[in-house]
């Protein structure tokens, strides 16, 4: 049964309806989500670009083959190659850097990286 069953009709003029669809695609919600996530007074950002959700499957990987590398360091008692831990220790330094060039250091206006903003509403 659905648990949300009062319907509103809600009249805008072009303009607002112009600025209510770009901040819900900005949003990446649905029209109604958007509504009952703002009359609940929840503050929303846009969605992320690519490249974050690509960074993310990243991080994932290498926290993967990390936990891997101590599992096998455990095993061992403690005994494991040095040469086997500095591949991941310059994955993971490249990482910070392109997550530090993306989202934390300045960009021109234009720049399609890192679009992670609060929207206002």
């Amino acid at each position: 049964m659905r648990t949300r069953n009062i319907k509103i009709n809600v009249f805008l003029n072009e303009d607002e309806k112009r600025i209510f669809d770009e901040k819900v695609k900005k949003s990446g919600l649905n029209k109604s989500e958007f509504f009952r996530k703002i009359i609940l007074d929840y503050k929303l950002k846009e969605q992320p670009d690519e490249r974050f959700y690509e960074i993310l499957s990243q991080l994932r990987g290498m926290a993967n083959n990390l936990n891997q590398m101590a599992r096998t360091y455990n095993r061992y008692q403690g005994y494991m190659r040095e040469d086997k831990f500095t591949p991941l220790l310059h994955q993971i330094r490249d990482l910070v850097l392109s997550l530090e060039q993306v989202y934390l250091l300045p960009q021109k206006k234009g720049t399609l990286y890192g679009n992670n903003k609060t929207m206002e509403i």
